[in-house]
């Protein structure tokens, strides 16, 4: 895969297929990999927050995970890239880690989300090895103990469905004691795989409306991100151009 500097961020152009592949050889090669989904909001976030760009810049591997920045980089770059969601590249290493009987760890979201979402999983991927799962709603002076937990288990993936820059930040101050292979956010994806929340029709996906679907489902949280947020990608999209 090669690498595509798109907002000052370097966005891979690997599809689905390609990007598990890479990840699963870098694995198997015992290394260390931080994976980073990038969509209009987090290009916004790295714009504001100087530490979140250098964070995003620095990862291993980034994924674009939002259909603006797939469609940023063909008018800005003329080039065509596959959106690569975090929900998608989980749920299929999530298959290969059980066909490969590789360890997996679940950091985020609520303790009774997580208990649904360990149903999920294990009634889709019963062979799947769980090493451990760990609420996100710990405080700053329990992140250490938190630390400690999951490196003791020594998981090959570790899945994080926090919010950002928490998540990022947290990576970033901890990824090489976290005693894990990949250590990947998924946003909201812990959400969806339990039932908490639904995601969008194939077709919605498919077009670029996802972010509708997720704003009708709760206008009052999401409102600034949908629509000042989007607005200022806009206005960075249009910027770039003009360069």
């Amino acid at each position: 895969m090669n690498k595509i500097e798109l907002f000052d961020l370097p966005i891979d152009d690997g599809n689905l297929e390609e990007t598990v592949e890479e990840i699963l050889d870098r694995i198997q090669r015992d290394e260390v990999i931080e994976h980073v989904g990038v969509n209009s909001n987090k290009v916004v976030l790295s714009r504001r927050n100087a530490k979140i760009r250098e964070i995003i810049q620095q990862a291993d591997m980034v994924s674009a995970d939002g259909y603006s920045v797939v469609r940023a980089c063909h008018w800005l770059k003329k080039k065509k890239i596959d959106r690569v969601t975090g929900i998608d590249t989980m749920m299929e290493l999530l298959k290969q880690a059980e066909a490969l009987e590789l360890t997996v760890y679940f950091l985020g979201t609520k303790e009774e989300i997580l208990d649904r979402l360990l149903e999920t999983i294990q009634q889709k991927y019963p062979r799947l090895i769980i090493s451990g799962m760990q609420h996100g709603y710990f405080k700053q002076e329990e992140e250490r103990a938190v630390v400690e937990r999951i490196a003791a288990c020594q998981p090959r993936m570790l899945f994080i469905g926090m919010t950002s820059p928490y998540k990022e930040e947290f990576v970033n101050k901890y990824k090489n004691e976290l005693n894990a292979n990949l250590i990947m956010g998924v946003g909201g994806s812990f959400d969806v795989l339990s039932g908490e929340i639904s995601r969008a029709p194939a077709w919605m996906q498919r077009n670029g409306f996802e972010w509708l679907h997720r704003f009708m489902k709760e206008p009052r949280r999401l409102y600034k991100r949908y629509i000042f947020e989007n607005l200022y990608f806009v206005y960075l999209t249009v910027q770039e151009k003009i360069k």
